[in-house]
């Protein structure tokens, strides 16, 4: 579910991937559990703030101060997971390259195979973090950029169409640790992208109907 009950965040059930390739159902399920830990912290930050901040519990302005700092990471580590889940699907091919989205890529990049590249030769670097591709409202443009955990980095107004998580919990269980694990996860990932939504996701942001939580919701 997507909805809010009683103030709380609900994990969303239906974007969680099955029968992926080169992706275990092992992985993913511990995965799955990091991303319910997310949202099961977002929801006791901000039962915190709200009993704080009506002096329903005796907190420190320095301590509300800090739950309010924590919040930007936990909200979007639960946030970015449900983009990174909802975009997963076996058996789905890449795009032809006479598709409106690989015209898309053309225009912005040269190429899909463009793209596809500098995309992945981000992820390869070493460091823990995401891979966000994301249009620029200004100009309807796609730009790849470098998020650190999951709160630094992010270009304030850009819309996510493609979030690749690149913390090691994505893929050292079925990969390892090792640089070639890492390019290797990389590949299996792209082999699962679904490319209907992503092409759904950039449609709605280029129509200006789309916010970065209810992209997920709206695609749900």
């Amino acid at each position: 579910m997507n909805a809010i009950a009683e103030g709380n965040y609900t994990a969303k059930l239906d974007l969680k991937p099955e029968r992926l390739e080169g992706l275990s159902e092992k992985l993913i399920e511990q995965h799955w559990k990091l991303y319910e830990g997310y949202v099961d912290n977002v929801n006791l930050l901000r039962s915190a703030l709200e009993d704080g901040l009506r002096g329903g519990k005796a907190l420190s302005d320095q301590f509300l101060s800090e739950i309010e700092r924590r919040l930007g990471f936990e909200y979007n580590g639960m946030v970015l997971h449900e983009y990174y889940f909802g975009a997963l699907a076996p058996g789905l091919a890449e795009p032809g390259k006479s598709s409106k989205l690989a015209l898309r890529f053309a225009k912005d990049f040269g190429t899909y195979e463009n793209w596809k590249k500098r995309f992945s030769d981000i992820g390869k670097m070493r460091g823990v973090g995401w891979v966000m591709a994301a249009i620029d409202p200004s100009f309807g443009k796609l730009v790849n950029f470098w998020v650190s955990d999951h709160e630094v980095g992010h270009v304030a107004g850009f819309i996510p169409i493609i979030a690749m998580d690149m913390w090691e919990h994505a893929y050292i269980l079925d990969y390892g640790a090792k640089a070639d694990g890492r390019a290797a996860y990389i590949e299996a990932y792209f082999k699962n992208l679904d490319w209907r939504t992503i092409e759904d996701r950039w449609a709605l942001a280029d129509q200006g109907k789309i916010r970065p939580r209810a992209a997920v919701a709206s695609l749900a």
